[in-house]
């Protein structure tokens, strides 16, 4: 399983849901959908140096984390969160992070694991909520499948954050990053980086879960990145079914890639469910000096590819960003001052500057803790 989560909302429930949440993000059918004219010989000057431009912005490390004003009140201390976790390792991680944030302000955070399933984490918010917790957070939230929670949380003065849906806050949602708009940069970040390594020659295919509804902003950002960078490129779409999810999902992008050998770029919507497995089959196809690889998220084994030169770029999915930021609106909230709108930072990554030690997740802004205490003047 992942250990750097992108994150969605859609009609998938459970395990399913668990799967992907371990990342980040154009609805196509399920034989794909395709453009493989061809590249033209002809390159797009200008759109090719404006993607080049992109790539030098996107491929600086951030150093500022989202949110820059002070709380500048008293932030009271002593309150009791209750963080639900899917009950996989990608959502088990965000725990210690979270606990590591609130006790900078004086809280304590229960962690509660569940698998992940409706029924599950429904009686995990019930029992947080009878037991005097002060805030739930829970990834993903689906008012769909929550909202006797969401309100029996409202009535009760319970505050709830969530991150990576397409919840809007409001009406017992507190506060929600990584939603699909503010994770949109992610697909222009990653058409720019295809068109930037193919000389303005690229013949992409784009591999989706549309399930996950979330998804699809990214989709539609790296689809407009291509035609603005490159006009004489194609996209070609491909979606992956649920079932395909560490199963066979290697095997059907490679069916593609046969059928379509123009196809020389693989951008997938998460690299974590859809690329494990995907660089090896690919060399194994011998299509390795023909297709390379890009992505959103990405986990320890798709680094460990990126390491070895068989994953192109990635824009991983910050877990520190998400978690101190639903940390951050409750802050605010407390101390009555307005919740700041943001979304975490984005940075593209390549073999040359992804970091040593990607065992555990890491902070795409390295010295966040002591940016995030300043702002909330525990420093």
């Amino acid at each position: 399983m992942s250990k750097q989560p992108g994150s969605f909302r859609g009609r998938a429930k459970g395990g399913a849901l668990a799967i992907v949440l371990a990342a980040v993000l154009v609805t196509a059918s399920a034989c794909g959908s395709s453009d493989s004219s061809g590249s033209s010989s002809k390159v797009d000057s200008a759109g090719l140096k404006a993607a080049e431009a992109t790539v030098a912005k996107a491929s600086e490390r951030p150093t500022t984390i989202p949110v820059t004003d002070p709380v500048g009140k008293p932030i009271p201390k002593g309150k009791k969160l209750t963080f639900v976790s899917c009950g996989v390792e990608a959502c088990a991680l965000q725990g210690p992070i979270l606990a590591a944030g609130a006790k900078s302000l004086g809280w304590t955070v229960d962690q509660v694991a569940t698998d992940g399933s409706a029924e599950k984490v429904q009686g995990a918010i019930d029992a947080a909520i009878r037991n005097g917790a002060d805030a739930v957070i829970l990834n993903a939230a689906d008012r769909d499948a929550y909202s006797k929670q969401i309100a029996d949380a409202k009535k009760a003065g319970v505050q709830f954050v969530t991150c990576c849906s397409l919840a809007t806050a409001g009406d017992g949602l507190l506060y929600n990053t990584a939603t699909d708009k503010q994770n949109g940069p992610i697909g222009d970040y990653l058409a720019a980086k295809v068109v930037t390594d193919s000389k303005g020659k690229a013949n992409a295919l784009y591999v989706n879960i549309s399930a996950f509804q979330i998804l699809k902003q990214v989709g539609d950002t790296f689809d407009a990145g291509m035609k603005k960078y490159c006009s004489s490129c194609s996209v070609d779409n491909l979606d992956i079914p649920l079932t395909s999810l560490g199963k066979d999902a290697p095997d059907r992008i490679i069916s593609y890639l046969r059928s379509h050998p123009k196809v020389n770029y693989v951008a997938l919507s998460v690299a974590d469910a859809l690329g494990t497995g995907l660089p090896a089959a690919i060399k194994a196809a011998g299509l390795g000096d023909k297709v390379k690889i890009v992505g959103q998220g990405g986990g320890t084994q798709n680094f460990a590819d990126m390491k070895a030169g068989s994953i192109d770029a990635l824009v991983p999915a910050d877990l520190f960003s998400y978690d101190y930021l639903m940390l951050d609106a409750l802050a605010r909230h407390w101390a009555g001052v307005p919740v700041n709108d943001a979304g975490p930072p984005y940075w593209l990554i390549t073999k040359s500057t992804v970091p040593s030690d990607t065992s555990k997740p890491f902070p795409v802004v390295e010295d966040y803790q002591a940016q995030w205490d300043k702002l909330w003047g525990v420093s």
